[in-house]
C-alpha cells in the first residue's frame, strides 16, 4: 500500500476514533485500514495508536505525527482541488457583497477589466450596507470597511482609507465653512446609521488625547451611497470615505473641510471563508481585487 494512503487511513482512524468508520469514509475494507496502519507504524518504527475493545487512542508520538501530517495533507488536498478546479474556475456564478458606496465609486468602475479576463463568470453583486452571513446566505465574499468582527473568516486588506468631512459648494456658500469641529454645532449635519441595528455612526475627529465624536444629525440614511447623495444635494455636512469622495472632490460636487482634524485610517478588506471552503472562482476574484486595489491611493 502506498505511503500516502497509509497516512490518510491513520488520519481517518484518529478523526473517527474507529477502524470501521475510517474504512467506510475511505471506501476500503476494514482489514485494509488495519494493514495500512500496521505498515505506517512499521515504516516509522513507533506505535501511533493504542487499541482496546472500546477505544482507539493516540500515543504521544502518534499525536505529534497526526498534528504535522494533517497540515501537510490539507495543503496537498488544497493543491489538488485547485488544479481540478482550474478548468471550471473561469465559469459559473460568483456572489460578492459590499456597501453601496464602495460598489458605485470603487468596484463597478473596475469591473470591465475583471469581466474581460473571466467573461464566463456570472458575477452577482449584492449591494447593501446590511451585514451578511456568508455561509447561510450563499455569499462567496464581501468587501467591507473596518475591522473584521468574525474571527472564523479570512480578511485581506486591500488598502487603508480614512474618513473625510465634506459638504457641497452650495451649502458652504450659504452657511459658511466651519473652522473647527466645535463649529458644527451651528451647522446642519448629514448622518449615517446601521442598516442592521439602527445605530448611528458618529462623526469622528481627532483631538489631543483621543477622539471628538458628534452623534447629532439633521438628516441621515442607512445606505452609504444615499448619504453621499444627500451631501451632494446640499443637505448638510457629513463624513464619508476618502476614496469614495475623491472623484466628487475632483468634479467639485463636494468640498473637503476640517482636513486637519481627519480621523485615523480604516482598512478596506475583502472577506471570505477559510481556504478549505474557497472555490477557484472566489480565488480568482480575490487575487484580482487584491492586485487591483492594494496600491489604491
Amino acid at each position: 500500500m502506498d505511503h500516502l494512503t497509509s497516512i490518510r487511513a491513520f488520519q481517518r482512524i484518529v478523526e473517527t476514533r474507529s477502524f470501521t468508520k475510517a474504512a467506510a469514509h475511505l471506501g476500503m475494507p476494514r482489514s485494509s485500514v488495519s494493514k495500512a496502519l500496521q505498515e505506517l507504524e512499521q515504516h516509522l518504527g513507533t506505535k501511533l495508536l493504542q487499541r482496546t475493545t472500546r477505544a482507539v487512542t493516540l500515543t504521544m508520538e502518534g499525536a505529534e505525527y497526526y498534528r504535522k501530517v494533517s497540515q501537510l495533507v490539507a495543503r496537498l488536498d488544497e493543491a489538488e482541488i485547485n488544479l481540478r478546479d482550474m478548468g471550471a474556475a473561469s465559469r459559473g456564478r460568483l456572489r460578492v457583497d459590499m456597501h453601496s458606496s464602495l460598489a458605485q465609486f470603487i468596484l463597478i468602475p473596475l469591473l470591465s477589466e475583471f469581466r474581460g479576463r473571466h467573461p464566463q463568470i456570472q458575477l452577482a453583486l449584492g449591494i447593501s450596507d446590511r451585514p451578511v452571513n456568508l455561509i447561510e446566505e450563499g455569499v462567496d465574499c464581501v468587501i467591507r470597511a473596518g475591522q473584521l468582527a468574525d474571527s472564523s473568516l479570512v480578511a485581506k486588506t486591500l488598502f487603508k482609507d480614512k474618513l473625510v468631512t465634506c459638504a457641497s459648494p452650495g451649502y458652504l456658500e450659504q452657511y459658511g465653512i466651519p473652522a473647527t469641529p466645535s463649529d458644527l454645532d451651528n451647522h446642519l449635519l448629514v448622518g449615517y446609521f446601521s442598516a442592521s441595528n439602527g445605530e448611528v455612526w458618529p462623526l469622528r475627529f481627532r483631538k489631543r488625547g483621543g477622539e471628538h465624536l458628534i452623534s447629532r444629525y439633521d438628516v441621515a440614511a442607512n445606505d452609504s451611497a444615499s448619504q453621499i447623495s444627500m451631501l451632494v444635494n446640499g443637505l448638510g455636512i457629513g463624513q464619508t470615505h476618502a476614496t469614495v469622495a475623491a472623484h466628487l472632490f475632483e468634479t467639485g460636487a463636494l468640498v473637503p473641510i476640517l482636513e486637519d482634524h481627519t480621523n485615523a485610517n480604516i482598512p478596506i478588506s475583502v472577506i471570505y471563508p477559510p481556504n478549505k471552503q474557497l472555490n477557484a472562482r472566489v480565488r480568482l476574484f480575490v487575487d484580482w481585487i487584491v492586485e487591483r486595489l492594494s496600491e489604491h491611493p
